[in-house]
C-alpha cells in the first residue's frame, strides 16, 4: 500500500562532477570524490529467485519463502489481498528504465491479480486486471472492485463478469501531481484506517468511500499532513508514517481532533509539521556494502566499510499485527530501505501521550550487528512490507539496479552505475514472505469472511489483516448488517479492547452509534482514549 523510492534513494556512486555532464542532482559547488574506489566493491550480478533466496540474512528464528515473481510479476511497488485471498499488484514498469529516465511517461503500468491455486504460498497465476496506466502508485480494496492511484486519477475499478480484468473504471477524485518530475513527492498510501477513512502519505487529505444505488461515491475532508512515502495504523488505529530519511513519526493523539482546536498548541495541520518523531536512531545496519547510493560522497553517509550509515531510502512500513509469530512480535514496526537492501524491525515503548522506540538488531559475524532482514544482492530492493491474510510479513521487492529517479540523479551515480553495469536488465520483481521456525497455525480467515456470521467472529482474529477485511465488509453490508450482534461484541466482557474497538468503529460506519452505547464503551476498564 505505498511506493516509495526516494529523494536521496540509490544506486551507485561517482566521480568529480566535472567528469561528466552535469545530472540534475548536482549541487553548484559541490565536489563529488570517488570514495567508492578505495573497496573492492562486490558484483552485483542478476539473481534468480532460486539464488536471490540464499543471499538473504534474516533474524533468527526466520526464514524466507519465495510468493511470487517474474514473469507472474513486474516491478511491484503495492499490495493488497481481497477477501478471496487474491494478490493484487501495482506494477510500476515505465520508472527509470534507463539511468536517464527514458520512456517515463509511456503507459506501461499494470495492475496484476495473483492467485495461488493449489495452496502451497506460491502465487503461481497471474491475470493482468488493468494496463495501460502512467506510474500507477497505489491500490486499495472497496467494495464491488478496488481503488488505483494513477496521478491525477483516483480510479474505482470493477470486474463485472468474473474474469478478473477491469470491465468498467470512474474516475473518483483527483489524487497526487501527474508531473514526472514530483514521482517522489506526491499523495500515496491508500490506507483504510479502523476509523473507515482513507489516509494518504504526502497529502492533507481523508476520505470515506461508498458504492450508493451503485454509483462510487467519495466524502473528501481535511486531515493532519502526513509523510512522504509508507503509512500504516497499529491497533488503536494510531497512525505511522515517515519520510525518506526518517524510520518512523507517529501520531500519539488523534491529531483530527486537535485540528478542531487552534489553541491545541502545535500546528498539526501544515506540511511537515505533523507527528512526533519516534525512532531518534536513523542508523542502518546492512549486511553488504552499499556504495551505490546517490549521495555517499557526503561525510557521514558511509562506514569506513562502505556499507551506508543513516537511512537514507524509506520506504514502505507496516504495523505487525498479528500474534502468529507470537505475542512479542504484534505492534513491532517494519520499515523497508530500500538503499541499504535491508528491512528494520522497531519496538516501541509507551510513556503517557508519547511513544520512543529503537531499532531491534542481531549479531552479525561480519559486522557486529544486523537489520531483522539484509540481503547480500544489491539489487534486492524492498519498497513496501505487508502482513497477509496468513499473519506472517511479505516484503515487495522491486529488483533493480538503479532506483533513483532522473530528477535526483548526481554525477557520482551515474558514473558508478555505467561502469557496474547496474541498468540492466529490468522486468523484474519479487515478492518475498517472512516465515517463523517454529510456525504457528492460525484460523483460517477466508471461510471467516464468508459469511456475516464468521466476519463478526473475525473481529477477534488474531491477525489484523482479517479484522481489518472483516470490519469493511460489515460496514458495506450497510442495512443488512448485524448491528445487534456487533453492540453486544463491544458489551461483551469476554472480547478483547481490540475486537472492541473493531466492533464499534463498525457501528460508526454503519451509522447505528448510539449515546448508551458510547457511554457503555467509554466505562469500559480496556477502554483508551486514543481508540474510542
Amino acid at each position: 500500500m505505498r511506493f516509495l523510492i526516494c529523494g536521496f534513494l540509490l544506486v551507485a556512486l561517482i566521480c568529480p562532477t566535472a567528469d561528466l555532464l552535469a545530472q540534475n542532482g548536482d549541487r553548484a559547488g559541490e565536489q563529488q570524490p570517488e570514495n567508492w574506489r578505495q573497496w573492492d566493491i562486490p558484483p552485483a550480478p542478476v539473481l534468480s529467485p532460486e539464488q536471490a533466496l540464499g543471499s538473504f540474512q534474516v533474524a533468527p528464528g526466520f526464514h524466507v519463502e519465495l510468493a511470487a515473481c517474474e514473469p507472474q510479476v513486474v516491478d511491484p511497488v503495492a499490495i493488497a489481498w481481497d477477501e478471496q485471498g487474491r494478490l493484487w499488484a501495482v506494477e510500476l514498469r515505465a520508472f527509470m528504465r534507463t539511468v536517464d529516465g527514458d520512456g517515463e511517461s509511456e503507459p506501461l503500468g499494470q495492475v496484476v491479480v495473483l492467485e495461488d491455486r493449489d495452496g502451497d504460498g506460491y502465487y503461481e497465476d497471474s491475470t493482468v486486471f488493468l494496463d495501460r496506466l502512467v506510474s500507477p502508485r497505489a491500490i486499495a480494496i472497496v467494495e464491488g472492485g478496488v481503488l488505483v492511484a494513477e496521478p491525477p486519477h483516483l480510479w474505482y475499478c470493477q470486474d463485472l463478469d468474473g474474469d478478473l480484468r477491469c470491465d468498467r473504471r470512474s474516475e473518483v477524485s483527483r489524487y497526487g501531481d501527474p508531473n514526472p518530475d514530483v514521482v517522489e513527492h506526491t499523495e500515496n498510501g491508500l490506507l483504510r484506517s479502523i476509523d473507515n477513512w482513507f489516509y494518504n502519505a504526502k497529502s492533507q487529505r481523508r476520505f470515506r468511500f461508498d458504492v450508493i444505488d451503485g454509483k462510487p461515491t467519495l466524502e473528501n475532508d481535511t486531515t493532519a499532513f502526513r509523510g512522504q512515502w509508507g503509512i500504516a495504523q497499529d491497533d488503536q488505529g494510531r497512525i505511522f508514517f515517515n519520510h525518506n530519511s526518517t524510520w518512523l513519526l507517529a501520531d500519539p493523539l488523534p491529531p483530527d481532533l486537535l485540528l478542531r482546536n487552534r489553541h491545541c498548541g502545535k500546528s498539526v495541520g501544515q506540511p511537515g509539521r505533523s507527528g512526533e518523531r519516534v525512532i531518534s536512531d536513523e542508523s542502518t545496519w546492512p549486511v553488504r556494502m552499499n556504495p551505490g547510493i546517490n549521495r555517499g560522497y557526503q561525510p557521514g553517509m558511509l562506514r569506513a566499510d562502505g556499507r551506508l550509515r543513516r537511512n537514507t531510502a524509506a520506504a514502505g512500513m507496516t504495523i505487525f499485527r498479528s500474534t502468529r509469530w507470537g505475542a512479542d512480535w504484534n505492534g513491532i514496526a517494519f520499515v523497508s530501505e530500500t538503499t541499504s537492501n535491508l528491512v528494520g524491525a522497531f519496538r516501541f515503548d509507551e510513556r503517557g501521550t508519547r511513544l520512543t522506540g529503537q531499532q531491534l538488531t542481531w549479531p552479525h559475524d561480519d559486522y557486529g550487528k544486523q537489520a531483522f532482514l539484509g540481503s547480500t544482492d544489491e539489487r534486492f530492493r524492498p519498497v513496501d512490507v505487508e502482513v497477509g491474510p496468513d499473519g506472517n510479513l511479505y516484503v515487495v521487492d522491486f529488483y533493480r539496479g538503479v532506483v533513483q529517479h532522473r530528477q535526483f540523479v548526481t554525477s557520482y551515480l551515474r558514473k558508478q552505475v555505467e561502469e557496474r553495469k547496474l541498468e540492466e536488465p529490468i522486468g523484474l520483481g519479487r515478492i518475498w514472505r517472512i516465515v517463523a521456525d517454529d510456525d504457528r497455525p492460525i484460523d483460517e480467515p477466508l471461510g471467516l469472511l464468508a459469511g456475516e456470521a464468521g466476519r463478526i467472529g473475525a473481529l477477534k482474529h488474531p491477525v489484523g489483516w482479517v479484522r481489518d477485511q472483516a470490519q469493511r465488509l460489515l460496514v458495506e453490508a450497510g442495512g443488512s448488517a448485524p448491528v445487534q450482534e456487533l453492540k453486544n461484541l463491544v458489551r461483551s466482557s469476554n472480547s478483547t479492547a481490540t475486537s472492541k474497538a473493531h466492533a464499534l468503529w463498525t457501528l460508526d460506519g454503519l451509522d447505528v452509534v448510539d449515546g448508551e452505547l458510547l457511554s457503555a464503551a467509554i466505562g469500559d476498564p480496556d477502554a483508551r482514549p486514543d481508540t474510542l
